[in-house]
């Protein structure tokens, strides 16, 4: 892999791909959509050019709010190169890292992952960017399967910093650092989590939507007054604090005792803490005013923290135009 700018091939021109195309280009990597569907040449030069013109008008779009000049556009575009099956040979073959995109089915994963273990190098890095399905079911389909891992994007990828990503024991670790940091280098913001289902946001996010569309059934609260809760209380408090960090804070015992109050009061075992909070604060792990929790603040300025994090809110609630006009 060259040590400046990788060269990525990203299989199937769907959204994630397109998505993809953008960050690697914009970050200034060669890149490549490479599509192994067999269409008619008519089809895909269509292709092609839905992809340039998506990519384009989500470029043209950030220009307009000054992330970019109108000028950066083009050299931007330039850097994706499209092919179909002819081509794809050469291009897996040359790729330091190869990204796939294909539909979410074992059989369209199989298939991929069959051409892509025939045409690429066994030291390029292969990463599934699936939103269903684990790094253990995929590893089996892959030649070289230390050199593979899934790489969770968010949609719209060209937006979302965060990537998910999803080793598996056969992983080779140094490919698990390299991919990381490569994506650090084009502005993501990387997290390792398990092959466990729904890995770490889409797990979170299922129980928020749930529990959200069920309180308007209950008639708990309206679509728009709950939406209006999570926009403004929600939102902006886990964007600038994570929610692990936030147990530490507000204290281990706190949600001890809300979630089991909630969990029999709805009748719903899911919103029971686990029963590790137990030992934790058995042990004095409380949290922040404790000094420890989840976290570890002995060694802490915690005062200089929370003025910190709280002027992170300000920040962000201040953009949002959400801090009240004093009344004097």
């Amino acid at each position: 892999m060259s040590a400046d700018k990788p060269n990525i091939a990203l299989v199937g021109p769907g959204r994630m791909g397109r998505g993809m195309a953008h960050c690697f280009a914009y970050a200034g990597h060669p890149v490549t959509i490479v599509d192994l569907k067999p269409r008619e040449t008519a089809d895909y030069a269509r292709l092609e050019t839905e992809c340039r013109a998506e990519v384009e008008a989500n470029l043209r779009f950030l220009a307009s709010l000054d992330v970019l000049s109108e000028t950066q556009v083009e050299p931007i575009l330039s850097l994706i190169a499209f092919t179909g099956p002819d081509g794809a040979d050469n291009v897996l073959a040359a790729a330091d890292v190869i990204m796939e995109g294909v539909p979410e089915t074992r059989e369209a994963k199989a298939s991929a992952f069959a051409e892509i273990g025939n045409m690429a190098r066994p030291d390029a890095i292969v990463a599934s960017t699936t939103s269903s399905m684990l790094v253990t079911e995929l590893e089996e389909l892959i030649a070289h399967p230390e050199r593979f891992l899934n790489a969770h994007f968010l949609n719209p990828a060209y937006l979302i910093p965060l990537v998910e990503v999803s080793p598996s024991p056969t992983t080779d670790e140094a490919v698990t650092t390299r991919l990381m940091d490569l994506l650090t280098a084009i502005g993501k913001v990387p997290v390792r989590c398990a092959a466990s289902p729904g890995y770490i946001l889409p797990r979170l996010q299922s129980l928020l939507l749930s529990e959200a569309a069920r309180m308007v059934h209950e008639g708990v609260a309206s679509p728009e007054d709950i939406d209006k809760a999570i926009m403004n209380g929600f939102g902006p408090r886990y964007s600038t604090m994570g929610a692990v960090e936030f147990i530490d804070w507000g204290g281990v015992d706190i949600v001890y005792y809300a979630g089991h109050y909630l969990a029999k009061a709805l009748d719903s075992p899911r919103h029971a803490p686990p029963p590790e909070l137990d030992q934790m604060i058995a042990e004095g792990k409380k949290g922040m005013r404790e000094g420890q929790g989840y976290y570890d603040f002995r060694e802490m300025d915690v005062e200089a923290y929370q003025r910190e994090k709280l002027s992170s809110l300000v920040h962000l609630l201040r953009y949002l135009d959400r801090i009240p006009k004093p009344g004097v």
